[in-house]
Formats: structure tokens, C-alpha cells, sequence
């Protein structure tokens, strides 16, 4: 039948969207399907049907990263859509090219003040000499494949670093949660390890909660199959999202990194106060360490060590830094 308008188009892609998500029966069999659409408006104002169905696989095509199981065509989608496109082109030529490169902030013992290891961070090194953050590209890497080839750069290059440093210290690395939906990552973490001779536990690999949000039973085997790798867990931004209790009385990791925004705030609020002391207690009665990131001020490094935070990391003793100049400043 006829669609009237976009609000019209909108409710009928919804009342599509409800029917393919009910299980159908099949022969005593339930089916689920899995359906993505891409509609664009057309009407006798318009009636190019060539550039319709164009801009329909359009939408089609961006739907396919979509939370919902379609798309109308937008221009101003489209738009977006071709400057991921290009971004991700970029991405590809870096990674070939060498543009990415490490940095590190250090981790240090809470009250010693002396380095335990350090966090590894990555940077984008452009040909026009500008230095990107992850904030710049992550988002359009994690919706397309080339997310996985990078943060496998990122495990070796930063377990290969650990073969030149001290024993004593270790490097933290960030994953993604898709990548541990991956079933080779546990290979690609134990072949750097067993290539460069690193001991595991030097190794500590932070996830963010959104990893318990789906698939919750597979990402428990994946977190005990690192785990029998040997290398460190750590739960990463912890209490800015879906934070519960049952993640330390069911996840099988090493440490709790407090959210930086905890952090900040705490000495002028009462409140992130008190939850920057509950999640210590609580990780310590766990026999977890403790890591506060976004520590700025002497203050609050002070105040973190008398409440027994394990470690500190922040401004306050470092920014993240290339690894000549980390190297240099604390003589490795």
C-alpha cells in the first residue's frame, strides 16, 4: 500500500521491526531471523525510481550497523556515512604506513610514589602532523573490522615493550568489548607472550562493563580463558555504566579501575567521596587492587592513599607520553 508520509513509513518499519524479532515456528522448530531494511520516500514529485532505490540501499546499508533493523535515507546520513568511509581509508594507510604509535602514562604505588607500570594509550600520528586521540576514530574502527588488526598492534606492541623493561613492571591495554567476542584473541595474547618471553602477569588487559551487557555467559568463558593465559584482568571506567555487585562476586578479574569522574569530583563532593570509599572497601573485601585514574592534585593523591588505593594514575605525576620520553624521565 501507499505510504503517506515519513511518520507514517516510521510506524510501519516499527510494526516490521516487532515482527521478525517474535520466534516463528517451523515444523516443531523455533526460527529467528535476522532482518535489516533501508527505505527511502518517493513520490510523483520525485520519480527518478533508480535514485530511489539507490538511496534505499543506502539506508540499507547503514542499517546494517544500526542498533534497529532499518534505516530511512538521509543526506545528512549519507554524509556522515562517506566521511566514516574515508576515516576508515585513512586508518587502513596508517596501519600499513606505521602512523600509530603508543603512548604511556605510569601507574604508581599509591604512598611510595614509585612506578609499578603504566597505562598504554594509543595515538595517531597523521601525514599532516596532527596527533589523534582515540576519540577521533575509535568509534568509526569499532563499527568496521579494521578495530581488530589495531588492537592487536596495540597487545604486541605493547607486550613486545615489556620484553625491555624491568621485570617488575607492567603495561595495561585497553580491548574493545567486540574484540572479545573474537575467539583468537586468547591466541594473539598468548603467541606475543610466548614470542617476546613475557611473563603474563605483566600484561593486564582493561575491559569496560558494557562487556556484561549481552552475551553475558560467553564473555565470562572468554575472561576465564585470559585469565588461564595468565595475564591480568582489569574492569575499566568502573561505575559509569552497568556497574553491579555481582561483577565482583562473579567476574574473574584482578582490579577495578575507578572512573576518572569519581575521581575529580571527590574532594568537593560529598557523595563521589563516599562512593570513591565504598568501591575500595568492597574491591578489597574481594581481595582486588585498586587503580584511580584522573588523579590532578597532591590533594587527592593524599586522600586516595589514606583510604588505600593501590595505585594512582593521573596528571598529577604524568600525561601520557611517547616511549623515548617514558623511557628517559624514569630511566628505563
Amino acid at each position: 500500500r501507499d505510504i503517506g508520509g515519513e511518520g507514517e513509513l516510521l510506524l510501519a518499519a516499527s510494526k516490521l521491526q516487532r515482527l521478525f524479532k517474535e520466534p516463528h515456528h517451523h515444523l516443531g522448530a523455533n526460527l529467528h531471523f535476522s532482518v535489516r531494511a533501508g527505505f527511502s520516500l518517493f513520490s510523483s514529485a520525485n520519480d527518478d525510481v533508480n535514485l530511489a532505490m539507490r538511496q534505499a540501499g543506502i539506508a540499507l546499508n547503514q542499517a546494517r550497523y544500526s542498533p534497529q533493523l532499518y534505516e530511512v535515507y538521509s543526506p545528512q546520513r549519507t554524509r556522515n556515512l562517506h566521511a566514516e568511509t574515508a576515516l576508515l581509508h585513512k586508518m587502513e594507510d596508517a596501519l600499513e604506513n606505521g602512523e600509530f604509535q603508543l603512548y604511556y602514562q605510569p601507574q604508581m604505588h599509591a604512598g611510595y610514589n614509585t612506578l609499578l607500570g603504566a597505562e598504554a594509550l594509543l595515538r595517531w600520528h597523521t601525514r599532516d602532523n596532527e596527533v589523534l586521540t582515540p576519540a577521533a576514530f575509535i568509534d568509526v574502527a569499532e563499527k568496521n573490522d579494521i578495530i581488530k588488526p589495531i588492537t592487536w598492534w596495540v597487545i604486541k606492541s605493547a607486550v613486545a615493550r615489556l620484553a625491555r623493561w624491568p621485570e617488575a613492571l607492567g603495561i595495561a591495554v585497553n580491548v574493545p568489548p567486540s574484540l572479545l567476542l573474537q575467539d583468537d584473541i586468547q591466541s594473539v595474547v598468548y603467541d606475543a607472550l610466548d614470542i617476546y618471553g613475557v611473563t603474563p602477569s605483566r600484561l593486564n588487559l582493561e575491559v569496560t562493563e558494557r562487556i556484561m551487557v549481552d552475551n553475558q555467559d560467553f564473555m565470562l568463558r572468554q575472561l576465564h580463558a585470559l585469565r588461564d593465559v595468565g595475564v591480568r584482568i582489569s574492569i575499566d571506567d568502573f561505575g559509569t555504566g552497568f556497574s553491579s555487585l555481582s561483577y565482583f562476586r562473579d567476574l574473574p578479574v584482578d582490579e577495578i579501575k575507578i572512573d576518572q569522574s569519581f575521581v575529580r569530583a571527590m574532594l568537593r563532593s560529598e557523595k563521589d567521596h563516599a562512593i570513591v570509599k565504598a568501591v575500595i572497601d568492597l574491591a578489597h573485601n574481594f581481595s582486588l587492587k585498586v587503580v584511580a585514574e584522573g588523579v590532578e592534585t597532591r590533594e587527592t593523591a593524599e586522600r586516595l592513599t589514606q583510604m588505600r588505593c593501590d595505585i594512582l594514575q593521573g596528571y598529577v605525576f604524568d600525561r601520557p607520553m611517547p616511549v623515548e620520553a617514558f623511557e628517559r624521565q624514569y630511566r628505563l
